[in-house]
């Protein structure tokens, strides 16, 4: 069995396609999506504000910003430009208000916001008001033990995508490829038991994961700085069964679809609508209400959410927690053992 095993990992290493879905395509969307929300800018930020034209004396006092006053719009201008000042702010004769920002600012999340309660700030001094015409406040919501952020999002998401590919394309690969080319009528030609071939083709691919699973979590706290921190114990749990689970589903699209080459594309299609619609990078709640349903058949989003527990991202309560490692182990077991000794039968 070690000399089979031993076979096993000199090919999967050799094997471009599936040490790209395991290895590098995971952490290539790992720094895609990282740089791309990774740098958004903090709500707690001391923003700098330029003013110029006709304004009382009492609206740079009552500003709640570090505020720098300019004698025109070009001078104004000119610090926006040199990132002396965040946004500026013009006021003529009748109280007129006019922004100046800067052309790439002007979609900017945290631009948008500052001119609402400027707005909201402006309108009541000048009116004489007591309250906002706009209250905004910013609430940091943990959604477990730990203070959460978009990248700890992203970083949980692209595990379980890692251990998605990692896990049903290697099935495809093994049962399908190998059937196709013959490999496993070989080795049927040898005193090889079926559970012999299926645990050491998976020890292959679970080792392939592993590997995965700690370079994406290395790269997130090296490149991204990540405080995310995990129950080691429950996430090498979560690993072993998710990996097993994701083996199986591999499977299972080999029996239903049969062919090596029609079951990748499948697989392939199934793994963008995975990536979009299992709250891999962004939450389930921020799809249409009338799409959502499709996360819930899909096994990937389970994976995630099991992830995210060992890392205090609690969208799920224990019992669930412990239901879905349950269904995913029993159920990839399951689908191993069983359809391999199938694949294996079909070759004698």
């Amino acid at each position: 069995m070690f000399s089979l095993m031993s076979i096993f990992y000199k090919e999967t290493f050799r094997n471009g396609i599936e040490v790209f879905f395991t290895l590098l395509l995971p952490v290539l969307l790992l720094l895609l999506f990282g740089f791309i929300f990774g740098t958004e800018t903090d709500q707690s930020v001391e923003y700098k504000l330029g003013i110029a034209g006709n304004f009382e004396g009492g609206i740079v006092e009552a500003l709640p910003y570090e505020i720098l006053i300019f004698e025109d719009k070009n001078s104004l201008s000119q610090a926006l430009e040199s990132d002396q000042i965040d946004i500026g702010i013009i006021m003529v004769e009748n109280n007129q208000i006019t922004f100046v920002e800067k052309e790439t600012d002007i979609n900017n999340q945290s631009n948008i916001f500052l001119k609402l309660k400027l707005q909201s700030f402006l309108k009541k001094y000048l009116i004489g008001m007591n309250e906002d015409y706009i209250n905004l406040e910013f609430v940091e919501t943990p959604i477990g033990e730990s203070q959460e952020n978009s990248l700890d999002f992203i970083l949980t998401g692209v595990i379980g995508l890692s251990l998605l590919s990692g896990g049903m394309f290697s099935m495809i690969n093994v049962f399908g490829r190998y059937r196709k080319l013959g490999t496993i009528k070989r080795f049927k030609a040898s005193p090889m038991k079926p559970i012999e071939f299926t645990l050491s083709a998976s020890s292959t691919k679970l080792f392939l994961n592993l590997i995965s699973m700690f370079i994406i979590v290395f790269l997130g706290k090296i490149i991204f700085d990540l405080s995310l921190t995990f129950n080691w114990g429950l996430l090498v749990i979560v690993f072993f069964t998710s990996s097993i689970g994701m083996m199986g589903f591999g499977i299972l699209l080999l029996l239903l679809f049969k062919e090596p080459s029609v079951t990748i594309e499948i697989a392939s299609i199934l793994y963008v609508v995975m990536t979009f619609f299992s709250g891999v990078y962004f939450p389930v709640e921020f799809l249409p209400t009338s799409v959502r349903w499709v996360s819930n058949i899909l096994p990937v989003k389970y994976v995630v959410d099991v992830i995210r527990y060992t890392g205090n991202i609690k969208q799920i309560n224990l019992n669930e927690f412990l239901i879905i490692n349950l269904v995913l182990f029993v159920g990839g077991l399951f689908l191993l053992f069983v359809s391999s000794k199938v694949f294996l039968k079909e070759e004698r």
